[in-house]
Formats: structure tokens, sequence, C-alpha cells
């Protein structure tokens, strides 16, 4: 199943990446949010001048306050184009559409010429001031529809803007002149999006050109483009930067040709276009010396300076915000800004010649990006551990943002391939997530770290461990020789089961992987029962005695292998092996005196230990064994006898049946929340019973916890065997304790007592709970880190739907401190029973200890 995985690791990213690139794609008109965060990131970072020849006739709230509410009378707007014109305006754009001012009543006639005669009466005499009040009274009494048609006619270059609404397919109505209307081919009629124009007012007729005002924002509000030209009826209307741009470099209207994939003529400047007939002007820099603008009234009132005005193109719209109100438009200058300003970093941008395109260029650049993307998903990503595979990611991702961002800048290039960059991320995810799912299912896990932790185990001695933690890796070539080698350990061990388990796993990939078919039929033909020898005569000489202690080990287990119910262990005869771990070898066997049935652990002391120190080893053996054969608990194993034999040191105990905790720590195999705490409050009245007896366990563990689940019974193991393990000088490396469960006193070598255990006990029961250690790292060094200093992880982020009080007693028995933990394990027992009445999972605990 591993090599499946590998050989289609491909397809999930892969098949991830093409998927974000076909629905980029299909809505590939739209640029995704990564693009345009880029492009607006380019349009901040060049500083650009305005064009010098634009002036900015800006409608403010002081022009309000003088010359009354808005709209103006068309008279008023008359006005001010005699005055531009005076000053030597060279065009004029009106960026707000002109309307008709209301019919004035009777009464609001009568009080102008109330107003007229007393400034007649007077003293203001000949003044300025008393010339334009008179001029506009006397203009707003006329009509001004007519005056503002014969200004506009008198300058000969004045443009206006028209409001229009989008029909969405539906012809509309060609309510404009001809004369305004710009030339274009079939494909630009059909490209061209159909509007109906809202208003035209009759003194349009005299401009020298019409735009419209509608405005494309993207799908984050922000305006990035300019419609060069819709479709009215049977004709096409440019965009009101495209005619002022016409006007200002003295092109007719009617010698535009619009086409979607030919570039637009203006004179001596052409323009790409898009296929979408758009063009993409610069937004304006926020730290660029801004427009020259002057208020309305003072441009009304003649009082601008001619050189100000001279040759100039100017812009009138309105900036007062009591008129815009919600109208101002987002910019990727990062600013809103009044429409008249827009329009004339628009115009600023096509007068420049500061455009950027989206042309064949671009999308073949797209195009590449998008195959890359799939490449790095079939090819790379697989090929790559959990860490690596993220770097490249990322660093691919940003490398294709740097690409776009850079062809900005340089060459005014716009390349969509942000859409390339997430498929690169979202493939990497996608097979990041379907590799550690896989390796859940199966019990393994991806990448090298796990390797790395297997090797620390192996290198420690801890055997078991390592067989555990290679089992969760990927069976590549490296893996492959790990686990040959831990086999050839556990053989050197005389742990052939192990060792055939190990080699059993290699063969899942590789049966005939280097010598694993001699050395698994090897194993088998030792596990075979052997013949039993024929009784000796009688006066058969005596087998010759073993001198060394290293071959009275060697010689009795094969014996013991082979069922001789003739051997024993002191005064208890072997049955059979019941299984092996990092400390020895446990039987079955039986008392003969009294006919009982024992479990016997035996540690090969002279094996494992220096010679300098397997006498201290061997008296603390037997004094801790002595201290645990005086606890009398019923869920603490109980201890008959201890002795040494054949070089073996051995504990006979009660034999249990049932299972280790640890068959309940797999995540498909968990107990009920409500069973878990009743279980553990048990094992903690057992370890506060132990405590004030002064005994600690010292590796509290659920491998070291027996439970029945038809009886109900509840046995805590190897008391006294952890405390013959306190040295760093034995030969195969044996650790003290375990140290995914080891308190941070204890992993610094310093005195322990119960609340030790009490935390070993805590990390059980959020394995049990969970599935999952709360500790976790890639070596044995960053895991004591871990421990000592970083925090848990708390459980509810696991399995939400466990009560709330859990994360308080998890952090309470996890603490770093002892003295932070619960003062006694008894504590501990009495707040599980409390949060245990909270679930609805049914009672499972059939007794429970009374502390005395």
């Amino acid at each position: 199943m591993a090599a499946k995985l590998a050989r289609f690791g491909w397809l999930p990213g892969g098949l991830t990446a093409a998927l974000v690139i076909a629905i980029g794609a299909l809505f590939g008109a739209e640029a995704s949010w990564l693009d345009r965060m880029v492009y607006d990131r380019a349009m901040r970072a060049q500083s650009i001048e305005p064009n010098a020849s634009l002036l900015v006739v800006a409608i403010d709230e002081a022009s309000v306050e003088r010359l009354g509410d808005w709209p103006w009378s068309p008279a008023v707007h008359a006005r001010l184009i005699e005055q531009l014109q005076q000053a030597g305006a060279r065009t004029i754009v009106f960026t707000t559409p002109i309307h008709s001012a209301p019919p004035a009543t009777t009464q609001d006639r009568a009080r102008l010429r109330a107003a007229l005669r007393l400034l007649e009466s007077s003293n203001l005499g000949s003044s300025d001031q008393a010339r334009q009040l008179r001029a506009l009274l006397s203009d707003a009494d006329a009509s001004g529809a007519e005056a503002l048609a014969s200004a506009i006619k008198k300058h000969g270059d004045v443009v206006l803007s028209v409001a229009v609404s989008e029909t969405f397919g539906q012809r509309a109505p060609n309510n404009l002149l001809p004369r305004f209307h710009a030339r274009g081919n079939a494909a630009a009629m059909g490209a061209a999006r159909s509007f109906a124009v809202d208003h035209a007012p009759p003194y349009v007729d005299h401009a020298s050109a019409l735009g419209h005002l509608h405005r494309d924002l993207d799908a984050d509000g922000v305006l990035r483009q300019d419609l060069a030209v819709i479709r009215v009826g049977d004709a096409l209307l440019p965009s009101l930067t495209i005619a002022a741009a016409t006007r200002a470099r003295g092109v007719d209207i009617s010698a535009l040709a619009f086409s979607p994939h030919e570039p637009l003529v203006m004179g001596a400047q052409t323009i790409a276009l898009e296929p979408t007939l758009h063009i993409r002007p610069h937004p304006g820099s926020p730290t660029a010396q801004s427009f020259t603008q002057t208020p309305y009234w003072r441009a009304l009132a003649g009082e601008l300076p001619r050189d100000l005005v001279r040759d100039k193109i100017v812009l009138i719209g309105v900036t007062a915000p009591s008129l815009l109100q919600n109208s101002h438009i987002a910019t990727p200058a990062g600013e809103r800004s009044a429409p008249v300003l827009v329009a004339a970093h628009q115009l600023s941008s096509v007068l420049d010649d500061r455009l950027y395109k989206r042309d064949r260029i671009a999308h073949a650049i797209e195009w590449g990006a998008a195959g890359l993307a799939i490449l790095f998903a079939a090819f790379v990503a697989p090929a790559c551990g959990f860490v690596l595979g993220a770097i490249i990611a990322v660093s691919s991702a940003l490398l294709l943002l740097g690409l776009e961002l850079g062809l900005l800048l340089s060459l005014q290039l716009w390349a969509h391939v942000g859409l390339a960059a997430l498929a690169v991320l979202a493939s990497w995810i996608m097979h990041a997530v379907v590799t550690a799912l896989w390796g859940e299912q199966k019990g393994r896990a991806p990448g090298g770290s796990l390797k790395a932790l297997g090797q620390t185990f192996h290198k420690q001695g801890q055997l078991d461990l390592a067989f555990e933690t290679y089992q969760r890796c990927e069976l590549e070539a490296s893996v492959m020789e790990l686990l040959y080698q831990l086999g050839l350990d556990f053989e050197r061990r005389h742990q052939l089961n192990k060792a055939g388990a190990v080699y059993a796993h290699i063969a899942t990939r590789d049966p005939g992987y280097r010598d694993l078919r001699t050395r698994r039929a090897r194993i088998v033909e030792a596990a075979t029962p052997r013949e039993q020898p024929a009784p000796a005569p009688r006066n058969a000489a005596p087998a010759p005695p073993v001198s060394s202690r290293h071959a009275a080990v060697e010689d009795y287990e094969p014996r013991v292998a082979a069922r001789s119910s003739n051997r024993t262990l002191g005064r208890y005869e072997i049955e059979r092996e019941l299984g092996k771990g990092a400390m020895g070898v446990v039987y079955l066997g039986r008392d003969p005196k009294i006919n009982r049935v024992v479990a016997i652990k035996a540690i090969p002391l002279a094996e494992e230990f220096e010679e300098d120190d397997l006498e201290e080893a061997r008296a603390r053996f037997f004094r801790e064994a002595e201290m645990a054969g005086r606890l009398n608990h019923p869920a603490i194993v109980t201890v008959y006898d201890a002795g040494e034999d054949h070089g073996l040191a051995y504990i006979a105990m009660e034999y249990l049946r049932g299972e280790h905790l640890s068959t309940f720590t797999d995540p498909r195999r968990l107990l009920p929340a409500k069973n878990v705490m009743l279980l553990v409050a048990r094992v903690a009245d057992a370890l506060h019973y132990a405590h004030r007896q002064n005994v600690v366990h010292r590796d509290i563990k659920p491998a070291n916890i027996m439970f029945n689940p038809d009886t109900d019974e509840l046995k805590i193991t190897d008391f006294g065997i952890a405390r013959l393990t306190d040295t760093s000088r034995t030969k195969t490396g044996i650790v003290l304790g375990t140290p995914s469960f080891m308190s941070p006193e204890q992993l610094e070598g310093r005195a322990i007592d119960g609340r030790s255990d009490q935390f070993a006990l805590g990390v059980s029961f959020y394995q049990l709970l969970s599935g999952h250690l709360p500790f976790r790292a890639e070596s044995m060094p960053r895991l004591m880190h871990k421990i000592a200093t970083e925090p848990h992880a708390p459980i509810r982020l696991i399995k939400p739907e466990l009560p709330e009080e859990l994360d308080a007693i998890i952090d309470r028995v996890l603490a770093k401190s002892a003295d932070h933990r619960y003062a006694t394990c008894g504590e501990f027992a009495i707040a599980l029973r409390e949060c245990a009445v909270k679930l609805d999972a049914p009672q499972t605990e059939t007794h429970e200890w009374l502390l005395p």
C-alpha cells in the first residue's frame, strides 16, 4: 500500500493545481485577489508626477457657499467658459454632467428683479463685484441653456460628459449626434457593451466631443481600468478619458477607429486595447505632487492668472464632500478620490503614455506559470518532505509574485500569475493533507522527522520504541536499511519474535531484500518445538558445569523457548514465554509447592550493566522488589518473590489476563471518555496508596497498566523495575523511564516524589482520551525541551466534545512545577470522578477503592 501511495502520489497535488488553473481560466476575465494586491503594490511603488498641462477647477464647499445650492444654472457654467476662454484655456472638460436649471417660479423671478433694483440704487458704483453680481442676477433671469450653448460654441473645444446605463445586450436608441461617434469594425461592435444615454441636454450640439462616465469597478470595489468605448445603438461612444485625450491632441472623435485586436491610433500616439476594450491608466501616486487646483468661484470671478490657464486642459468637477456624499472612488493608490481627480489622473496617464497592458506576451507568461505550477504539484511536491515541500512551495509562490511585480514596474506588463502561485500552495497543502490522512489511516506519518526520532530510540537501546516509530515512516530504501539493522539487534538480544516482525514488515515492500528470506526461515526454524532428549541412564556422567554466566543465559533461553517443563528459575517451573521488553523476558511459570500460576520477569543483569555497576544494580533490584512486594492494593500487581538464578534476576508476580492500556491509545480503539476517567481514577488511587508507602513507580505509562474488560480488573505492573534503571552506565543504553511520560524534574535528574508519577499518569490520561501524546518532537533533546518548557496543546482542541473541566484538570497534572500539581494522586482521582459525572457515557466501573 505504501508503494501504491508513492506510485500515485502525484495525483492529489496535480489534480488540485489543474483544478485551480481550470477554475481561474473559466473566470479568467477577473484578476485574482492576489494579482490585484500585486498590481496595487506596483502602483503605490511608483512616484508619477502629473501632466503639467492639466488644471482642475474644483466645485468645492467655498464655491457652494458663494454661488448657492447645487446644481447651478447653465448660465453660471456659460460665464465660467467665457472667463476660461479669455484666459486662454486650450480644452475645457466637464467631468460632471451639466443639467438644465429647474424653471424659476413667478415668486423667484420677483425676488431676482427686487435684488437688481436694490443693487442699482446702492452706492456700489461700478465695482467689479457689482458688475459680477449684476451679471449673475441678470443671467439667472435669462435663458441659461441658450447662454451655455453659445459659450460652448464660441470656445470651440469643450468636452462634455454624459451619464449612461448598461442595457446588458439590449439595443439602446441612438439619441446622440452622429459626429460624436467613433468608428469601429464588426469585432469592435461585438466586443463593445451596450449602453443607453440617461440624459442629453440640447446644448451638447455645440460641444467638440462627448465622453461616457461609466466606471468598471473590480470585485473589491477599486477602479483599475477605463472602459475605452461603449456601444450606443449603432454607434460607438468613447470614454471621457479617451474623448478628452483625443481633443487635447487635436484629433476629431470621428477619426478614432476601435478594434479589440488592433491598437487605437490617436494622432501620433497608439494605445493597446484589451480584448474587452479596456485600458489601464496609472491611478496616480499619493506621494507625488498633486494637480494644480483652483476653486470654481475664483475662476468664475476671473481672478486666475493668465499664465495658470493659458494653453491648459481644464477639468471641471465636484470635490465638495457634501455634494459627493458616497461618490468617492477607490483607487489602487490606496485612497478614495473625487471623480474629477480620478479623471485627471487617467487623462494624465494617457497623455504621458503611462498605460499598463495585457497582451499576448502576458498571456503566454500566465500559461507558462500555470504549466510550471502543475509540474511542481505532480512531481516536485511528492518528492519532498513536509518541511522542504513547504519551503519550496512558498518560495515558488513568492518568486511568481515577484515576477509579476517586476514586469509591472519595468515593462508595464500585467501577467496574472497569482493563480499559478495559489495553485502551487493549494497543491502542496492537498498533498500534505492526503499524505497525513493516509499516514494516520495506516498508523504512519510522512517526513524525515520520524526517521530521526526512530534512530534516536535505536541508539538508546529502546528497540521497541524504535520499531514503533519506523513503522510510521514510508518504506523507502533508507528506512528499510534502518529496519534491517533493528532486526539484527533484536536477534542479538535473542528476541526472535520481534526480529521476525521487523523482517515481515520489510517484506511487505521487498520480500527479497538482502538476506531477508534466509533470516526469516532461520527464525521460523528456531521457533519450532524440538523433541525432548531421552532421559540419561542413571550411570551416565553428569553434564559438565557451565562456568560462564553469559553461557548459562544463552544455554537457558533456547530450552525455555522449547517449552521444557523441567526448566526452572529458582523454584518456579517455566511453562512458556509470554513476551519481551527492553528490560528482559516475561515467562509463564508455576510454583510447584502450591500449584500457583505466576508471571516471571527475568532480567539479565550481567548483560545490561557494566561489571563495576553490577553489584549495585543487583542490590537495588532486590531492595526495590522487596518494597514492591509489600504493596497490597487491588489495582497493583502482587509480587510474590524475587531471586536470581542462571545469571538472571527475576521477579515472580501474579499472572494477569487482559490487555495493556496502550492497546487503547490507538485513535481507532479509544475507550469512551467516561470509562477512561474512571480507569485513570482507579490508577491514581493505587498510586496514592503506593506513595503513602514511600514507593514511587517512576515509569507510569499505558504499557505498564493491565486491564481486562471482561472482568473489569485493572493492575499496575513493574513496580520496582523502573528504579533499577536509575543509572546511565548500562551496556544497552536503557534509560530511566519512558521519555514521553517523564516529568520535567525526572528529566533533569532531580529528586522526585509521587507528583512525578502524577505527571506521567496525566500524560497517559491525555493519550488515552485523544490517541495522541501531549509532547512530541523530532529528536530526544527537542522532546525533553518541550516537556520542560513548552505547554501542551489543550485536549479540547483534539476532542472538542470533552467537558471544559478536563482542560483545567490536565493543565494541573501536566504543570511544569510539581508544586502546581495536585498535592496527591488521591486529589487527582477525586477531580476525575467529579468530572466523569458530567458525561452521559454508561458507568463501567464496578467497584472503587476507598482511600484509607
